[in-house]
């Protein structure tokens, strides 16, 4: 009878721990990135005695109550709340982002609430360090995962390379220019529109960060065939660097690129820079004249925002107009999601240090969405059903223990 008060004490200590369970994941249903727990409940035995009765088996099995054996973590992923802040990330699939806290020691978490400091390294509420790749000037990965840090401000690059590209057209139909030309002029005159077909400009950087613009002006000098000329900085004396393009008669290029073009610095500098042009992408076509160009320089540009897309690639955006690839968040993902333990702030560690989990760069296992975050996965109207039934749990098992109280009282009343 006194094994009664044990049972329904156990039945007692298991409740209230599960009612610690449902109150943590109620008060953490506001929590970015939180996980919800479930209980797990395991039967004691007081007794168990197993005797045969010709040949069948008779058992007699008492049970001792039952305890909380352990607990589970939901990781199902939340809903997505919408943020003004492009640094804020929710992850749309598997995995977690990596956080360092610079000693060693990193962590794991579904909470994307990351900022940057002073010094452009991307952290967490906390100051843990976001953990990525850099990438180079090509956009690929460079170096072993590491914090990310995005600079405050790119340097000027000079301008060594400018390309046409598709669509750029010279129209087919444009005439040849004969000469003298209608206004008398015996040669090509950049002051005098009868000697050329068509002109456009663009610009290019010196090594301080100086802008100028070269000036091309196209001339049909026979079928399929054109002079370029090439001027720097409004001075129509100088010519900077021509060639001759030739077309087949698919108007596909046949024959005049690159051209070198050399442009003397406006800041008083006697180093000129000599640019590189290509032309290969250029058509001419039976189409209006249309000029496409990129070139590689760029004047020093101080940043302006930072962006992510969504496989992970942080991208900075600068004055100067360029948008600069600066590197690629990692993701890390667990076979069992059970080694995880947590250490609070929505964080985790591996239960075993030695522990190597599958680190991808974003987008790869899970997409990351900018300017949201995942909510906490609770679900409340669930909790609150657990919450109820732990209650009445808890009140049946404290019954249980009164009845064989006064079940012993009337045993102990018999000697009256």
């Amino acid at each position: 009878m006194i094994q009664s008060f044990y049972t329904g004490d156990s039945g007692l200590n298991a409740n209230k721990y599960w009612l610690s369970v449902i109150s943590d994941n109620i008060a953490n249903v506001n929590t970015i990135g939180f996980k919800g727990e479930r209980a797990n409940f395991e039967d004691l035995v007081s007794s168990s005695l197993s005797t045969f009765a010709e040949g069948a088996p008779k058992n007699l099995e008492i049970g001792g109550g039952a305890f909380m054996g352990s607990t589970v973590k939901d990781f199902q992923q939340g809903t997505f709340m919408n943020s003004s802040n492009p640094t804020d990330l929710a992850l749309d699939g598997e995995g977690f982002f990596m956080v360092d806290d610079g000693s060693g020691g990193r962590y794991y978490t579904r909470n994307g609430q990351f900022r940057t400091d002073a010094a452009g390294v991307m952290i967490n509420l906390n100051g843990l360090m976001v953990q990525g790749w850099t990438l180079d000037e090509n956009g690929n990965i460079a170096g072993a995962l590491s914090k990310i840090t995005v600079p405050s401000a790119i340097d000027p690059k000079a301008t060594s390379a400018i390309s046409f590209e598709d669509p750029t057209n010279l129209n087919s139909t444009s005439p040849v220019i004969s000469y003298p030309t209608a206004s008398g002029a015996a040669a090509f005159d950049p002051n005098d529109s009868t000697t050329f077909n068509y002109v456009n400009s663009m610009n290019a950087y010196d090594s301080l960060g100086n802008r100028h613009s070269l000036s091309y002006y196209f001339e049909k000098s026979a079928a399929n065939t054109w002079n370029v000329h090439v001027f720097a900085d409004g001075d129509t004396g100088t010519e900077v660097g021509t060639t001759a393009l030739t077309f087949d008669a698919d108007g596909n290029l046949t024959g005049g690129s690159p051209m070198n073009i050399s442009v003397a610095l406006t800041n008083g500098a006697t180093t000129p820079m000599t640019i590189s042009a290509e032309f290969t992408n250029m058509k001419q076509l039976s189409s209006d004249f249309i000029f496409y160009s990129q070139q590689d320089g760029n004047a020093k540009g101080d940043l302006l925002a930072v962006t992510v897309s969504e496989d992970g690639v942080v991208k900075g955006s600068y004055t100067n107009g360029k948008v600069k690839d600066i590197a690629r968040i990692g993701i890390a993902t667990f076979k069992d999601k059970e080694m995880l333990v947590r250490r609070g702030s929505s964080l985790y560690t591996p239960n075993q240090q030695v522990f190597t989990p599958i680190i991808t760069p974003g987008g790869v296992i899970s997409k990351i969405r900018s300017g949201m975050l995942e909510m906490s996965n609770v679900d409340i109207s669930n909790e609150f059903i657990n919450l109820i039934t732990a209650q009445r749990a808890y009140q049946a098992n404290a019954r249980s223990i009164t009845t064989s109280d006064e079940v012993l009282q009337e045993t102990m009343n018999i000697k009256r």
